[in-house]
């Protein structure tokens, strides 16, 4: 579990930083070799949990959908990436992370991958402070030719997010004192990156997981407002050192006109109720949405998944993809009726926080086969949760609900 969370930590934004080449296949090769793994080690898989279930049936409707598709070559893209980084992943992750000790494993490997990945985009692009105030108007930290931030927003926010759950769950000064330093500089390359769906999707997942976590109305709103605070400083300091060329193109001017993401929206919204009966239930095929924009077989997408998914697999593919969003949510409810360790509730409260901004992200950037970490986070929140609700030593029901309960 150590090995996995370094890898997908480090993996992917690799592909950007340095265009190495085959990543994806070296990373199925990975997924099969752990398969082979379990099986040597005698280990029963479990593959019948709602969750992993609803991710073979979701990827074998996107696979069927290929079939009356106008961009096949797309759609299969799409749907691999799907069956890979969603069943197939989580399925590892779902039977590896079966005890706690694996569970903070897992994290740590996400924790040492976090810092191997802020110390390579370090010593890539140097000080993130000079390399913003020298930015010109149309600044965005690039990647070559092909390359895009956005991918590696993502990890740097998970980074922050992990780091925040180790600290919380050792409360132990020390951690503290190179964990924060990290972080600003993770935050620090999270706003060069010009990208803002992670940036929203993690400030929002800090925000909303107190929401799931603590039980009152006013304990929520405290603890929201709390965050939210924290948040609010840290980006008014942050701000005053940001030139104001780069906040008013990056930010003002992209906020206001939702980049290309609006005229995205409009034309999916626009195609699914102009759809006939049957294209309203099963859509009009995986990967269309690219051949809709571009008029050919290329990658395309509205940039939310939900329209994605509507437009190209229905109504049937929407309510697939909601119950597999939905599904590590009720995991977590469910496990929150019993008694907790804090150290327990702290690293059920990273991964719900996680999984949270993996999902907002992914109604902001990138389609389905993009948004790579719902799947493997969807799967080690349901299986921690799952862990926790059926050991003894939390089989008593709490008088109490939430991290009150601890």
């Amino acid at each position: 579990m150590f090995g996995i969370g370094v890898f997908i930590q480090l993996s992917m934004p690799m592909t950007d930083l340095y265009q190495i080449p085959n990543v994806r296949g070296i990373f199925f090769g990975f997924i099969i070799a752990a398969f082979i793994f379990l099986f040597l080690t005698g280990v029963s898989i479990r593959v019948g949990s709602s969750l992993l279930v609803s991710y073979l049936a979701l990827s074998t409707f996107l696979a069927l959908g290929i079939l009356y598709s106008r961009a096949p070559v797309y759609g299969t893209n799409k749907a691999i990436m799907t069956v890979a980084y969603f069943w197939a992943l989580g399925t590892v992750i779902y039977n590896l992370v079966d005890d706690i000790s694996s569970a903070k494993l897992f994290l740590n490997g996400l924790v040492v991958g976090g810092v191997l990945l802020i110390g390579i985009t370090a010593l890539t692009f140097g000080n993130p402070i000079d390399m913003i105030r020298g930015a010109n108007r149309f600044f965005r930290l690039r990647f070559g030719e092909e390359g895009n931030p956005i991918l590696l927003a993502r990890h740097l926010a998970l980074a922050i997010t992990v780091f925040a759950t180790y600290v919380a769950i050792r409360r132990r000064w020390i951690d503290i004192l190179w964990c924060l330093p990290l972080s600003s500089l993770a935050f620090m390359y999270l706003i060069a990156t010009g990208s803002k769906g992670p940036l929203a999707a993690l400030i929002a997942s800090f925000i909303g997981t107190p929401i799931l976590l603590v039980r009152g109305a006013m304990a929520r709103i405290s603890v929201a407002l709390v965050v939210g605070g924290v948040f609010l400083v840290g980006a008014i300091g942050v701000l005053a050192m940001l030139p104001q060329e780069f906040i008013q193109e990056r930010f003002v001017e992209k906020i206001q006109n939702l980049s290309m993401r609006l005229p995205a929206y409009k034309i999916a919204m626009s195609a699914i109720m102009d759809s006939d009966p049957i294209a309203l239930l099963v859509g009009h095929g995986t990967g269309d949405f690219g051949y809709l924009d571009l008029g050919k077989d290329a990658r395309s997408y509205p940039h939310n998944v939900f329209l994605e998914i509507t437009y190209e697999n229905g109504l049937v593919g929407f309510g697939l993809l909601a119950f597999a969003f939905i599904c590590p949510l009720l995991a977590l409810m469910r496990v929150l009726k019993y008694r907790l360790a804090p150290s327990h509730h702290m690293l059920l409260a990273g991964l719900t926080a996680s999984y949270i901004a993996s999902v907002i992200n992914a109604q902001f950037s990138g389609d389905l086969g993009a948004n790579l970490f719902i799947g493997m986070l969807g799967a080690a929140l349901t299986s921690i949760a799952r862990v926790q609700a059926h050991d003894p030593a939390y089989s008593q029901v709490s008088p109490s609900f939430g991290v009150g309960s601890g």
